[in-house]
């Protein structure tokens, strides 16, 4: 850092003087955290000062919010911004920002002299009381987005907000709907992988927030208590969404089934998200069909038929709205669709086809639905003082995923295409491609073992494709 510093000092020489450093680099100064990324306020021509360090540093120009008056230079992986101060001095321009603890700054001559510090809010005071304060009553509407990072703050830090700034976002809370669906996302997945996320999802509801950005989620809350659940469906949801943290946090299963679960949780699916943050965003949405498929049994029981098919045409619009990735959308839209299964295999038995028929519809991300379901019957369980059966739907989820590991071994053929090609002569694709299904399926439930007894298999086969 310190190094860094120096060389930008002397490559602005006397226009160091005009230059200062702002912001969260301040703020993560003082926390102790790593900085990587580095905003100057620049009281002068910011585009000439940013070109200037590129050039000496031999970074990269990274076009960026130039209509903001912010350019961005990347060196070494670390982003530097440097921004057109707004005002008539640094003062002024510290008033414009979001928070008192990102309204600091230092001449970029005196970084090293903490002393020096600019600080006419009170950011000092709040970061050592642990406190998350806007910095002015139209702060919100400079720009809605701080209400999010607001909680994102919060979860970062593991700091509260001051109760005047809690009431604002909740008076502006409607307000979250003029920001693009882009940097919401950005926001919500940044709180997603924060430590006990649930809480800040919890506190985003409190806020106003989520039914701003989800009114879905507001019929959810209408489903109140029934026969399976304590909680109305949202609640439920918040609940399932801290269970399953607790689940991927621990990984409490046998050694290989750990290892198994932790590489498919690990895997990144799009913009730096991994799995196993997008799948809370499917926890958050796996009852939001509930409202549309309520009925009343014969025995005057509520009930939720084709609650999953619901969810996931509700999901998809959400997706569509917020303008997810493929890849992200596809899986909260499978979960959604498939998180009932598992429990139904629990309550009707675990049959070869039905689980045959589960994996090959999912694949790997069986493994996702598997532990949200885990996290989904265990919440409500628990919810309903149901702590031993719990611990028996753990077992049986445990089960499936070892079954899972049979069925991934089903992926190399005890026969390939050439070799039933060669050997039997068969020229008719579409009765090969069944044949390789069947030899897979097969395998699965033990019928076949060995090479041997695939052979012997598709030569029983053809027998009867000729009879």
């Amino acid at each position: 850092m310190g190094i860094l510093i120096n060389r930008i000092k002397r490559i602005l020489s006397d226009e160091a003087e005009k230059v200062y450093i702002v912001g969260g680099t301040i703020r993560d100064r003082i926390l102790n955290v790593d900085i990587s990324d580095y905003d100057f306020a620049v009281l002068g021509d910011a585009a000439s000062v940013s070109k200037l360090v590129c050039d000496k540093l031999k970074g990269s120009y990274v076009p960026y919010a130039e209509d903001r008056g912010t350019y961005r230079v990347v060196y070494e992986n670390i982003v530097l911004d440097f921004t057109q101060i707004r005002g008539e001095n640094i003062d002024e321009d510290l008033f414009h920002r979001d928070f008192t603890i990102n309204a600091m700054a230092i001449r970029l001559n005196d970084f090293f002299d903490v002393d020096l510090i600019i600080d006419p809010l009170g950011g000092l005071k709040d970061l050592r009381e642990k406190k998350i304060k806007c910095v002015g009553k139209s702060s919100f509407d400079d720009d809605p987005l701080r209400m999010l990072r607001a909680i994102r703050f919060a979860a970062k830090y593991n700091f509260s907000i001051d109760e005047d700034s809690k009431n604002l976002i909740k008076e502006k809370a409607d307000l979250i709907k003029n920001v693009s669906s882009e940097r919401i996302m950005s926001e919500i997945y940044s709180i997603l992988k924060s430590k006990e996320s649930f809480k800040y999802v919890q506190m985003m509801d409190e806020l106003g927030l989520i039914d701003a950005l989800f009114p879905e989620i507001a019929e959810m809350k209408e489903i109140g208590k029934c026969y399976y659940q304590v909680l109305d469906s949202w609640h439920h949801s918040i609940k399932t969404i801290e269970e399953y943290e607790t689940i991927v946090n621990d990984l409490r299963f046998p050694s290989d089934i750990e290892n198994l679960a932790k590489k498919y949780l690990d895997k990144d699916l799009s913009s730096g998200n991994k799995l196993k943050d997008v799948l809370k965003l499917a926890a958050m949405f796996h009852e939001i069909g509930k409202k549309d498929a309520i009925y009343i049994d014969s025995d005057n029981r509520l009930q939720f038929y084709n609650h999953d098919v619901k969810g996931e045409k509700i999901v998809a619009d959400i997706a569509k709205r917020l303008k997810l990735a493929k890849k992200e959308a596809s899986l909260i839209k499978k979960m959604v669709l498939y998180h009932v299964n598992p429990f139904s295999l629990y309550i009707d038995g675990t049959g070869n086809k039905a689980l045959f028929k589960f994996f090959s519809d999912l694949e790997e991300n069986a493994i996702g639905c598997l532990l949200l379901s885990l996290a989904d019957v265990t919440s409500a369980m628990k919810g309903q003082g149901r702590l031993n059966e719990a611990s028996c739907y753990r077992n049986f989820i445990t089960k499936l995923l070892r079954r899972y590991m049979d069925f991934e071994k089903t992926k190399t053929p005890l026969l390939t295409p050439l070799d039933i090609i060669v050997n039997f002569d068969l020229k008719d694709y579409k009765l090969l491609n069944q044949i390789l299904y069947e030899l897979r399926k097969n395998q699965f439930y033990g019928e076949i073992e060995s090479r041997e007894d695939a052979v012997k298999f598709v030569e029983e086969r053809m027998r009867m494709e000729k009879i």
